[in-house]
């Protein structure tokens, strides 16, 4: 096995396009090392050549034992992978009805499942280290589902789930967990999912549901708030703790990342709370009367 370097070594998945390819020359800037991967090598030629950078192919939807199999291969040249972005994703609009259930698996196995293998195959590496850092690309969609856009947005849910769970799982091998909550960024997400958007055999009981997500998805196209180039040195200030979050000792498990992030989780969190003082005693009324406290999973 090669030897530990004091730099960081990032494996980086999705780097064709959008956050991945802004990720590459940034790691590089403050000086680690990136192993930059798409599912073809040739869309990763637009990347400068650096020392500090490898591209290879890896489609994360291969099977677990392929995965693994990358790994070992990177950490043998390598020694060490100290940083993981789950990057790669793309939306798949569409009502459920109309949509099929390949599609849907799709959108799963790249969304959720890939990230959920890759890190799979990475965990070893990173218990034996007692170090390492797993970043996974989230969305408002996992906060705020919105008509046509399911099966992105339950990915996304279901994305989220897993990964708090893998956080209380590690946290205590030195292993740092990170969700992005990502709002609207100009990158070219929303072009690839108007494409998908439009099916053969639309239902019209559904088609003004469908018509007014490619209509948001055209009008805000390019018009994003968020500077994604931005975004990418805050990823980098909350893995390497630098910039604004230096001093940071511990920050949570979500990051949100542009002002429209922190205005969706907001209203997630306080229409939840009004639910709760609502529906509070009514929830409450279905407990045993002579029932005993129990510990809570809360912690």
């Amino acid at each position: 096995m090669a030897q530990r370097s004091s730099s960081r070594v990032w494996l980086v998945t999705g780097c064709s396009s959008g956050f991945g390819s802004l990720l590459v020359p940034a790691i590089i800037a403050r000086g680690d090392r990136v192993i930059a991967t798409a599912r073809r090598p040739s869309a990763l030629a637009e990347l400068d050549l650096h020392k500090n950078l490898t591209t290879m192919e890896l489609d994360i939807t291969s099977p677990q034992p392929v995965l693994d199999n990358i790994v070992r291969s990177i950490i043998s040249k390598f020694g060490q992978i100290d940083v993981l972005v789950n990057n790669a994703g793309y939306v798949a609009p569409g009502v459920w009805e109309e949509i099929s259930h390949e599609e849907t698996t799709a959108q799963f196995n790249t969304n959720v499942f890939g990230a959920l293998n890759l890190t799979r195959a990475v965990l070893p590496t990173m218990r034996e280290q007692k170090s390492g850092t797993l970043v996974f690309m989230s969305s408002i969609a996992a906060w705020h589902g919105v008509g046509a856009g399911g099966p992105y947005s339950s990915s996304k849910f279901a994305l989220e789930g897993a990964v708090e769970c893998l956080e209380k799982e590690t946290v205590h091998l030195g292993i740092e967990t990170f969700l992005m909550v990502l709002g609207q960024f100009r990158t070219d997400i929303l072009n690839a999912a108007r494409k998908q958007n439009k099916k053969d055999n639309p239902i019209e009981d559904y088609e003004r549901i469908s018509e007014e997500l490619r209509h948001r998805h055209q009008e805000t196209s390019g018009k994003q708030p968020g500077d994604p180039e931005l975004a990418v040195e805050r990823i980098l200030d909350v893995v390497r703790r630098e910039g604004p979050l230096k001093n940071f000792p511990r920050l949570p498990l979500r990051i949100p990342l542009g002002s429209d992030a922190v205005q969706v989780m907001q209203a997630k969190c306080e229409e939840t709370l009004g639910i709760l003082k609502s529906l509070g005693d009514i929830a409450r009324s279905t407990d045993y009367p002579d029932a005993d406290d129990i510990p809570t999973y809360l912690r």
